[in-house]
């Protein structure tokens, strides 16, 4: 799904827009030229959908040269390993902790045999290991033609994550994950990892970064004036309490 001349979605379950396998986060493409940048990428069980939906909109995945990851959750890293089958020189790029969680594909630490009990993953569903090829700390930049990529620690949601600032000459676009949602929104979950006041924290530190353009993990996304739903869940912490939860 195109959606500006340089900019895809080539991927979103039933929480968002159902290109792909139901269970997929958004996955959203960069045409940087002469390769393409990929930040998450669902599950991996509609990975050749996924494939589809690219060669659909006139891109060529072996094109697929970058994978940057929000966080290991499997809905938007356990399909790593299925993209580097289909593109087996493809560069991973993580935080420590998401690329520790993910190299040794540690389903307790994703939460997954709760999520299957709680119906959010076919219960025969695996979470394969994958190398992450380059950790990127907090703060960090990658520039891969035209854009400069800057990971941003977001712990909360879940301790490994991380948001992405994604700049040009022209625009900047938050990759927000499951950090930031549309109309100021979060999520809040019963696992381990998930924690209120590093949520509150991280959504004050987003704060701090300009950005027009808010690519989130779920639901919609916004294009212009990005910065307003950041701004939406801040009004809520000011006041002492949480911004709403989409689930």
């Amino acid at each position: 799904m195109r959606i500006e001349s340089h900019l895809y979605c080539i991927g979103s379950g039933s929480f968002g827009f159902d290109l792909s396998d139901p269970y997929d986060c958004n996955i959203y493409l960069f045409d940087a030229g002469s390769v393409y940048i990929v930040f998450d990428i669902g599950t991996g069980l509609g990975i050749e959908r996924i494939m589809e939906i690219c060669r659909q909109d006139g891109l060529a995945p072996q094109r697929i040269a970058h994978l940057f990851l929000t966080h290991a959750h499997s809905d938007h890293a356990g399909g790593a390993a299925y993209l580097r089958e289909h593109v087996p020189e493809l560069t991973i790029y993580a935080s420590a902790a998401t690329a520790r969680i993910l190299s040794t594909g540690n389903e307790m630490a994703v939460c997954l045999p709760q999520a299957k009990a709680a119906g959010m993953y076919p219960p025969t569903y695996v979470y394969r290991a994958c190398t992450v090829d380059q950790v990127l700390e907090d703060g960090a930049s990658v520039q891969i033609g035209r854009y400069t990529i800057q990971a941003i620690a977001t712990p909360g949601h879940s301790h490994d994550h991380q948001c992405y600032r994604v700049s040009d000459q022209e625009r900047h676009y938050l990759i927000s994950g499951d950090a930031l949602f549309f109309g100021g929104r979060i999520i809040l979950q019963n696992t381990y990892d998930c924690s209120v006041p590093d949520t509150l924290a991280s959504l004050q530190r987003l704060a701090n970064y300009k950005f027009d353009a808010l690519l989130a993990g779920h639901l919609n996304f916004s294009l212009r004036n990005g910065y307003r739903h950041v701004a939406s869940a801040c009004a809520f912490i000011e006041k002492l309490r949480c911004p709403p939860s989409i689930l």
